[in-house]
């Protein structure tokens, strides 16, 4: 490990440092102020203050590229050693690099442990996940300390669109939509004809849903019908002859 990594990742300006025109950090503007409220000017205050009550402070804005190359490049090595080189660069007793430190459990699952033959992750939260779950990049086997990479790692974004297409394929499983406001759906094995409507602006989410409060699914109405913002004002029962003639199966 580089032993600057605490200033590549922490020591340069941060976010709003070069935002120096008055108008833009916040503060007061005499000009404008005694021209659309001369009773609003305050006498006294400070840029601190004022950037403060504007919401317009300075942040840190660390930039994590390097430590997570340098681990990635740590694959297949005791994770002792690794841990030991970072702990020689970044010293727990000086908070910038501390706070480096703290930033290597974003990229690394060191608490793993062993259940019924497969590798569980804890996180920082306490809260168990199997390492298949592919939320960790990087985890620490624990059987043998090394550093290896999760074969069943998946970024965000694509979780994301497999969860889409799961629950779009389990929708069309139980649901036909014929129009905006026509659907229909597949509930405690009998199909239903819903007319669906614009949820009131008056009633929000308190507008009576008459296929979730006769019992008939448990889903909540955006995942029921596919979108927001609507609710079902109709339901009715359909017939074999129905069924037959929407193409739907039994």
């Amino acid at each position: 490990m580089r032993d600057d990594m605490h200033e590549v990742i922490i020591e340069r300006p941060r976010r709003g440092s070069r935002m120096r025109h008055v108008r833009r950090l916040g503060r007061v503007d005499p000009k404008r102020t005694t021209m659309h409220d001369p009773e609003s000017l305050p006498l006294r205050i400070g840029l601190g203050r004022a950037a403060q009550q504007n919401r317009r402070t300075k942040q840190f804005s660390d930039l994590l590229g390097p430590l997570q190359r340098y681990l990635a490049r740590q694959v297949n090595r005791p994770w002792d050693k690794i841990w030991s080189e970072i702990c020689k660069n970044l010293k727990a007793e000086n908070p910038a690099q501390r706070h480096v430190r703290l930033h290597v459990h974003d990229f690394v699952a060191i608490d793993t442990s062993v259940r019924d033959g497969a590798v569980w992750v804890i996180d920082r939260w306490g809260r168990a996940d199997p390492l298949t779950a592919g939320y960790d990049e990087l985890y620490v086997d624990p059987r043998t300390g090394i550093l290896r990479r999760n074969k069943h790692h998946r970024r965000y974004s694509q979780r994301r669109k497999e969860n889409a297409a799961a629950a779009a394929r389990e929708r069309a499983h139980r649901m036909r939509e014929f129009s905006p406001f026509l659907q229909a759906h597949r509930l405690k094995d009998q199909w239903w004809e819903v007319t669906l409507a614009p949820v009131p602006a008056a009633y929000h989410w308190r507008a009576h849903d008459v296929v979730i409060g006769a019992g008939l699914t448990h889903l909540p109405p955006h995942e029921l019908y596919g979108r927001r913002g609507v609710y079902a004002v109709k339901r009715h029962q359909l017939n074999s002859t129905e069924i037959i003639r929407l193409g739907l199966k039994r």
